[in-house]
């Protein structure tokens, strides 16, 4: 669960494309509220706006723009603190998440498919995708860590490759209502942890490559979310606006990112 500075909660997050480089380590501060005791972990990074974070795992966390005055990051919390009390009791309320095991016959889903894992050993690493089934061959099948990180390069590896091919569809939708040009940047394929997607000032877009096990019309939405954002970086009414124009149904494909894109075997 999430909260922005403007209190609006939602799942799928937006930011500013970051730079990992010479960002501050984040600061830990020990909160107390309604006889409930918490951590908040404050992250400075280049973004513009304060937000609050409670993670699955009952992390709480403060995002802070990199020069935000302490005062300010202080009064956000204090009003803010019935809202995370109340987002701990629900997430502690709920199942456990379950956690993928790289094993055999595991099924994990690509363009929103399952396909059924089959282990080999072997060398070189591959990943071979075909009808219902993804073999992956490393040296040492057994490890999870490694058939993780095989098919971790293959979601990058097929993400760019489907990506490039929707954000320039999605690209020319915009033209097609009479929208004066934009200049679309780099697109850039990484895995992310926290969002779907996000858009720079300078028209770059970064998509996370777990996407690409996501149903087609899941990928094709948050693709155009971030190219409204060439059009209007805030989430403001004009941004929706756009939104709804260029995909009127993109809340039914965004309720597609909540599907779990993995199943244990049988």
């Amino acid at each position: 669960m999430s909260i922005g500075k403007t209190g609006h909660l939602g799942n799928y997050r937006h930011c500013r494309y970051n730079l990992a480089v010479n960002m501050p380590s984040p600061y830990l501060r020990q909160c107390q509220h309604r006889q409930r005791d918490f951590a908040v972990v404050i992250k400075r990074s280049r973004r513009k706006t304060l937000a609050i974070h409670v993670l699955r795992s009952l992390q709480v966390e403060i995002r802070a723009p990199l020069h935000c005055a302490w005062r300010d990051i202080d009064m956000f919390l204090q009003t803010r603190l019935d809202w995370i009390v109340n987002a701990l009791d629900t997430m502690a309320g709920q199942p456990p998440i379950r956690v993928a095991q790289y094993t055999e016959g595991e099924c994990h889903d690509y363009l929103g498919v399952g396909h059924e894992l089959l282990l080999v050993r072997g060398n070189p690493q591959q990943v071979i995708i075909g009808p219902g089934q993804l073999l992956v061959r490393c040296p040492a099948p057994a490890d999870a860590l490694q058939v993780e990180r095989c098919l971790a390069r293959f979601w990058r590896q097929r993400a760019l490759q489907v990506f490039e091919t929707r954000l320039l569809d999605g690209y020319r939708r915009f033209a097609d209502i009479t929208l004066p040009g934009k200049t679309l940047g780099k697109l850039t394929v990484r895995k992310m942890s926290a969002r779907w997607g996000s858009c720079s000032r300078s028209g770059d877009i970064c998509l996370n490559s777990a996407l690409v096990q996501k149903p087609p019309a899941a990928i094709n939405m948050v693709i155009a979310h971030e190219l409204c954002h060439l059009y209007h970086f805030s989430h403001s009414a004009a941004f929706y606006k756009l939104l709804d124009t260029v995909m009127p149904d993109w809340r039914d494909h965004e309720a597609l990112l909540n599907l779990p894109t993995w199943r244990p075997k049988d």
